[in-house]
């Protein structure tokens, strides 16, 4: 099942990434009736948007097929940035494997070290595509 309840996703993610979070929106993924992932967005500004991602489980490819439909095709997006400490290897790994790319590393921006900038474009997006976008229904 997929929710849209900010008062439950959000501080799931929050608890999830050991820190804070103001979100526009949010989806989880709940299985068993417990969270087991979540996608907040935040700061919209008319072509990207930044969404913080947290898992413990595995995602469903309607799960998959829903937080990016949010972003690029309700939204409008051009992008979606996600900001990652560069110690959080699982992190850096999930965001490689799902198809963003590496675009900035901010130098000692986070106690442990460098902030790197993932990003994703609409256009190189598979989770959008006819595949996934069938899982929806």
């Amino acid at each position: 099942m997929i929710t849209g309840d900010i008062a439950l996703v959000a501080p799931w993610v929050a608890d999830k990434i050991k820190g804070e979070i103001d979100c526009q929106a949010a989806l989880g993924q709940i299985s068993d009736s417990e969270i087991i992932a979540g996608v907040v967005y935040d700061n919209w500004n008319g072509a990207s948007v930044e969404a913080t991602i947290a898992i413990a489980g595995v995602m469903t490819p309607a799960y998959l097929a829903a937080i990016f439909h949010y972003p690029f095709i309700h939204l409008g997006a051009k992008k979606i940035i996600c900001q990652v400490v560069e110690t959080n290897i699982s992190s850096v790994n999930l965001l490689n494997k799902m198809g963003f790319q590496l675009e900035a590393q901010i130098l000692d921006a986070h106690p442990e070290g460098s902030l790197l900038l993932y990003t994703m474009s609409k256009e190189n997006c598979r989770f959008i595509g006819e595949r996934y976008v069938k899982k929806l229904q």
